[in-house]
């Protein structure tokens, strides 16, 4: 049975000579032959522009080469006084002049292909009469050999072989096309195509669903409005970010001062850029101590007091010290704090951090946290008997992510998932650096150059800083920066701890190994939480098979 092209006889064939040549070619034709039927192409002319080409047939055999064939039904008459032809008494087109120029004008159009170059070609044209028998050459220009009649129906590859055996050269040089031709031929006539929406598109789509249903979870802090004081407590996605933006706009709204704060340099400059009035003060922690213990003129102290600390003292308990210090001297300045990613503060950090408010005792305070993200190991400890609130739907990622990030997480509740389906994660596993530099620059390429995607879309994050990835390091035409917003040729990479609280389109997290800080199941759930669309996993091949498993679904 040939391969047809289509498949199956088009519907709106109306040609009986046709729909019965269609059915004779798939029936009795072997497997190596390809049949075209119906096809149609463009050739570029440079003095008459686009010209189109067609062919009822065009039979191609990897041996033997192409025949172009035009076909006519009913009876067939050819008045040579005025040199026109009749189908059923009906004028109808030269079927030779057509055949011969649907010949010349396929041939041209393969010339144009960088595959066909050089090639030597056996291509014939032939007509097909299947309603009549022709027992003598027709014309000059058409010998018996070249028409498909009747009685050619019963021996259909025999009489294909004849015509193609025709136009063979004298010195029985055949110009068969080969495999590598035939699927040349296959992709110039009857090809797949697949017309995807532009990545870029799609997230725009996928990011106003997400943006509509984060706003949607305002709607807790009008049933807070009355509440002081509240722990608000929620997975990764479940807006908590937009919940401590939201409320540090409607505080500041009704005059109050107010500190935002979080532990990470990089939430917090995510936090500057919102659209924050500018009488809120953001600042990370470490960052706001050291401001106020400059301002208090303690630096000297300070300095002095952690001589011969290891880091952990220094930070746990000298530097909560030293804020309590320098709100002494300075004063309260708040009547309101926020602290986003609660989880990474201690209970002593809170004690000091309310040195800073107006009313100490019964101020404003609102801290959201998730313990799943729990990356830097604080003894996480309240100074208040705070009322948790949860936020039990996730609508950041998309419902194909949240699946992925819930195999990871641990709690008592299983969070909704309520945004856009998505696509699943992709996850790869590699077992040397050259495996993985290969699945980094392949991605890059995938999403910048293919896809379309802007480099201020996707980031790059690693659950260490000392690893494969590092900057100034370059795939293929891109080059890693610790920098945001990245340059032209630029793609943003940094660690997995620096980036929580944050976001991204898309996250290629790249570089899971058994050994990493904490543990392998939080990374996983920071890292993988942080892509809101699009999500690319990088696994090294040894880790144990059940977290293998997990990361594959």
């Amino acid at each position: 049975m040939a391969r047809m092209f289509p498949k199956k006889l088009r519907p709106e064939t109306k040609s009986n000579a046709e729909r019965r040549l269609y059915r004779a070619f798939r029936r009795d034709l072997p497997d190596d032959f390809y049949v075209f039927h119906s096809v149609r192409w463009l050739i570029r002319d440079p003095r008459s522009g686009a010209k189109d080409g067609e062919a009822d047939f065009v039979v191609a055999h990897p041996e033997l080469g192409i025949l172009v064939l035009e076909v006519k039904g009913g009876t067939i008459r050819y008045d040579g006084e005025t040199d026109r032809w009749y189908s059923n008494d009906i004028p109808i087109k030269n079927p030779v002049n057509q055949a011969v120029e649907s010949k010349y004008s396929l041939l041209e159009k393969l010339k144009d292909l960088p595959e066909w170059q050089n090639r030597w070609l056996t291509l014939g044209h032939a007509v097909a009469f299947p309603d009549v028998s022709v027992k003598r050459n027709l014309l000059p220009d058409l010998p018996a050999v070249l028409v498909l009649d009747a009685p050619a129906l019963a021996d259909l590859e025999g009489w294909v072989r004849q015509a193609l055996d025709y136009w063979h050269a004298n010195d029985q040089k055949v110009g068969g096309v080969g495999k590598h031709g035939m699927e040349v031929l296959q992709e110039l006539l009857c090809p797949t195509r697949t017309l995807r929406p532009p990545l870029r598109f799609v997230l725009e789509q996928e990011e106003e669903e997400i943006q509509n249903l984060t706003e949607e979870q305002i709607v807790l802090l009008d049933a807070l409005r009355g509440q002081r004081r509240a722990l608000i407590v929620g997975c990764a996605g479940s807006g908590k970010t937009t919940l401590a933006l939201e409320q540090a706009r409607r505080l500041d709204s009704q005059g109050f001062q107010v500190l935002l704060t979080c532990f990470n340099r990089p939430l917090a400059d995510h936090l500057r850029r919102a659209d924050l009035p500018g009488t809120v003060y953001v600042q990370n922690f470490h960052r706001l101590v050291s401001a106020l213990v400059d301002e208090a003129g303690l630096r000297g102290e300070l300095d002095e007091r952690s001589c011969g600390l290891d880091e952990d003292t220094f930070y746990v308990e000298v530097f909560p010290e030293f804020l309590s210090k320098a709100a002494e001297v300075l004063g309260p300045r708040y009547d309101a704090l926020i602290v986003d990613e609660g989880q990474d503060f201690y209970e002593e950090w809170f004690l000091a951090l309310a040195m800073l408010l107006h009313d100490p005792d019964n101020g404003i305070v609102y801290i959201f946290k998730d313990d799943n993200q729990n990356l830097f190991r604080p003894r996480f400890g309240l100074p208040w008997d705070l009322h948790p609130f949860f936020l039990t739907r996730n609508c950041r990622n998309t419902r194909h992510i949240h699946r992925a990030v819930l195999r990871f997480y641990r709690a008592d509740y299983e969070p909704q998932a309520i945004g856009p389906d998505g696509i699943p994660p992709e996850v790869y596993f590699y077992r040397d650096e050259d495996q993985f530099n290969e699945h980094i620059r392949r991605l890059l390429h995938r999403f910048l150059v293919e896809e379309r995607l802007g480099n201020d879309s996707l980031v790059l994050l690693s659950p260490r800083r000392r690893g494969w990835l590092n900057t100034g390091k370059q795939y293929g035409n891109f080059v890693l920066t610790e920098r945001w917003p990245p340059a032209g040729s630029e793609v943003f990479w940094t660690t997995v701890q620096s980036f929580k609280g944050l976001e991204s389109p898309v996250v290629i997290l790249a570089g899971l190994e058994e050994e990493v800080y904490p543990d392998l199941t939080t990374v996983t759930y920071v890292g993988m939480s942080r892509a809101r669309n699009r999500l690319v996993v990088l696994a090294v091949d040894s880790l144990p098979d059940d977290v293998k498993a997990a990361l594959q679904g």
